[in-house]
């Protein structure tokens, strides 16, 4: 049991990774819609074809990442040696999404876009899969997993943070659109690549022994990652903290792409855009200490059910606002939505390493890199939902790409339905669905004192009443066919 306590330089060499995971996501998920609309002139809906088919790619990509750290040998470990490999690509990568392509043909511009979002999606991948699993690599701890991840989320969000406030600043700051989105590229894609090698060189692995793999033919091989990736959702814990994820983040999703819309043709306030999603993402930030501690006291589903709470009324509140609301209320309710999304935010990626734990109890196996993976491709799997939706959606209420001033009503009103109600509606099931998840600080120590006596040639005939209990309602698994080979 790796029970080690992790020191300064491991945890924010650690945390520093997620600048750009966190970054990236949020301004594309805020941007990269708009200026495919407005300043590549796409349609709304072929916009939103580009992120989904993308995220089709990543069906494949994902799992296939997990599979090949889970089983990849290097003298730099089975993780780490991506995070070096990735940092020329993330550079490139980022810049190439915001080129503006200059031709009169929408099937052009499609390919264009579709294909630099499809290499994007591919090096993300590549790099934030063995991410994601790092964190039980490095610890068994629960409490130092918790301050591990919470590190990680304060990086996250200062990357969201700029990605809120500095990326208008610079395209405002050139009069052609196309350049100003484009020297945005460039610079974020610089910031993004630099820290991988820091997470690199501070950053380490459990010593895990590979098996030699013999190669069986490309068909075998990936017969057997997806049968390694669907044998995972035997396992209770995971299929709820999914549920609860992918709830929490399409909706901020959803709400990060609309609020741009939503400020310009609703409020007629997009002047303070920058103003107001930046408060958002620095109370973000500020809260994530104290959510932090609610996990590490009171478990992960408590938390995010608190937090549910405050950001719906939050949202709610945002979209009840006219545009004779003064800014000053709206950045209040922006404050209330950072606090309910701190706890929404973090959360899920704090439950990963934990709900790995369940699955050793199932599988007798360490399987980071296979959640991982899973976890990472749902997260652009939601996203790409939610912004295909978002496309869609925009087309059907008759809004009007190009850059137009003035939309119509009925797209103004289904602007409004949209960053409200489906948001409302995806919190509040994650929120009931969070009723189920059993892995508290209580019942994970007893989780991993079980496993630990397994480990050591303990009988399952022998186990404790109560442990059996907890080890059934964290796994959703009759006790008897846990720590099996089959699992």
């Amino acid at each position: 049991m790796n029970n080690k306590k992790l020191s300064n330089k491991n945890i924010f060499s650690y945390a520093i990774g997620d600048f750009y995971g966190g970054g990236a996501f949020f301004i594309i998920g805020a941007l990269f819609l708009v200026f495919l609309t407005d300043v590549g002139g796409l349609k709304s809906t072929y916009a939103g074809i580009i992120i989904l088919v993308g995220k089709i790619w990543d069906a494949v990509t994902d799992p296939t990442m997990g599979y090949i750290s889970d089983h990849t040998k290097s003298k730099h470990g089975r993780r780490r040696i991506y995070f070096l490999v990735g940092i020329i690509p993330i550079m490139i990568s980022f810049a190439l999404l915001w080129v503006n392509v200059n031709t009169p043909s929408q099937v052009l511009k499609f390919i264009y876009y579709l294909v630099t979002y499809l290499l994007f999606n591919t090096v993300f991948t590549m790099v934030m899969v063995p991410y994601n699993s790092m964190p039980a690599e490095m610890t068994d701890d629960y409490k130092e997993r918790s301050k591990l991840i919470s590190i990680r989320m304060v990086f996250s969000q200062f990357g969201a943070l700029l990605g809120a406030v500095l990326p208008l600043t610079i395209i405002n700051s050139f009069q052609d659109k196309g350049t100003g989105f484009l020297i945005m590229g460039v610079m974020f894609g610089i910031m993004y690549a630099c820290p991988w090698y820091f997470v690199f060189k501070g950053t380490s692995e459990r010593q895990c022994s590979i098996e030699d793999r013999n190669s069986k033919g490309m068909m075998a091989e990936l017969k057997d990652l997806f049968k390694e990736f669907a044998s995972t959702y035997k396992n209770k814990s995971l299929k709820i903290h999914l549920t609860m994820y992918v709830c929490a983040y399409v909706a901020m999703d959803i709400f990060n792409a609309l609020l741009i819309y939503y400020l310009r043709n609703y409020l007629g306030k997009e002047s303070f855009y920058q103003v107001i999603l930046g408060v958002l993402v620095i109370v973000e930030m500020g809260t994530l200490y104290f959510v932090a501690k609610e996990c590490s006291k009171t478990g992960n589903a408590a938390t995010y059910r608190r937090h549910s709470i405050i950001w719906v009324i939050g949202i709610i509140l945002l979209g009840l606002a006219t545009p004779n609301t003064p800014v000053g209320f709206l950045i209040a309710l922006a404050a209330i939505v950072g606090i309910g999304l701190s706890g929404d935010v973090m959360v899920p990626y704090n439950m990963l390493a934990f709900v790995v734990d369940a699955d050793e109890l199932i599988s007798m196996r360490r399987r980071e890199g296979t959640y991982a993976g899973m976890m990472t491709f749902l997260r652009k799997l939601a996203q790409a939902f939610a912004l295909f939706l978002v496309g869609v959606g925009l087309d059907l209420v008759g809004y009007q790409s190009g850059g137009v001033i003035k939309q119509t009503t009925s797209a103004i009103t289904g602007i409004r339905i949209m960053f409200c109600i489906i948001p409302v509606l995806l919190i509040s099931y994650g929120f009931y669905t969070s009723f189920k998840f059993k892995i508290d600080p209580k019942n994970h120590k007893i989780l991993m004192e079980e496993i630990n006596r397994l480990k050591e040639g303990g009988k399952k005939e022998t186990v404790e009443a109560k442990t059996k209990e907890v080890c059934e309602d964290i796994t959703g698994i009759s006790y008897e066919k846990l720590w099996s080979v089959n699992g």
